[in-house]
């Protein structure tokens, strides 16, 4: 009877371990809004302009692959203003544009399919490396042990707190590579913060996790060049007209 519970117990944990390989995180993704207007407009409009905007997000996943989606159980809201001042109509779209990351674990690979500003692209590529610095802080996020990790990426300060209790070596959005799931992500001291609200290990349908097809496919390097574009323009035609306004919250 010894030997049995013996048994059992060097059984059980590994059994354990196996069921945090698969389901679903619902996350709270908070942007800080930085708008810049002139001094007489920023002033009439200070109650109008939030400090931030909120929206939610899921993140499926497998020992094989993720995916990071709208999370399907809430919706996500535009938040627009509306301002009038001497003839001058000022309006303000606050969006989280449709934005789907795929990648697959055993081949290294990712799949994006998001709007930029109207137009579909499908970003295919090879999933990003990042430089992860292990700090030794630990904090507990949801129930779970987490471990505080750094990187440095390009002009971006991100901290990232994974949890081994959970090895799969991805996160929300491309965040990945470190030794367990990234339930939190904080990019420039709190610009922009990823934190979980419901952590779900639960047996996933075999169709969950689908790669998107929508959009028209290109690399990353082309849609970073078609990003960068599109920026010169927008910043040619606010300084040309003065008119209106649109900022974008990207996800």
């Amino acid at each position: 009877m010894k030997s049995i519970f013996l048994v059992l117990a060097f059984i059980l944990p590994f059994f354990s371990i196996a069921q945090q390989t698969e389901g679903e995180i619902v996350y709270d993704v908070t942007v800080k809004l930085n708008i810049e207007l002139p001094e007489d407009m920023a002033e009439a409009m200070k109650d109008q302009i939030p400090s931030s905007q909120s929206f939610s997000k899921a993140l499926l996943f497998t020992e094989k692959a993720t995916l990071y989606d709208d999370w399907k159980g809430g919706e996500n809201e535009d938040l627009e203003i509306e301002h009038e001042s001497d003839g001058m109509e000022i309006k303000m779209v606050m969006t989280a544009p449709e934005n789907i990351y795929y990648s697959d674990l055993e081949n290294g690979t990712f799949i994006n399919s998001r709007d930029f500003f109207g137009r579909m692209f499908l970003i295919n590529g090879d999933i990003k490396k990042y430089q992860w610095k292990l700090t030794g802080d630990q904090q507990i996020i949801n129930g779970y042990t987490c471990q505080k990790a750094t990187c440095q990426d390009g002009d971006r300060n991100i901290t990232a707190w994974f949890t081994p209790q959970i090895p799969i070596p991805a996160g929300p959005s491309d965040f990945n590579g470190l030794p367990g799931l990234i339930l939190k992500i904080d990019i420039d001291n709190g610009e922009q913060v990823i934190s979980p609200t419901e952590i779900n290990i639960k047996k996933l349908d075999k169709k969950a996790i689908t790669a998107p097809s929508k959009g028209k496919k290109v690399s990353q390097k082309e849609f970073d060049k078609i990003e960068e574009t599109k920026k010169k323009e927008m910043e040619e035609e606010m300084g040309g007209s003065g008119g209106g306004m649109k900022v974008i919250i990207r996800n």
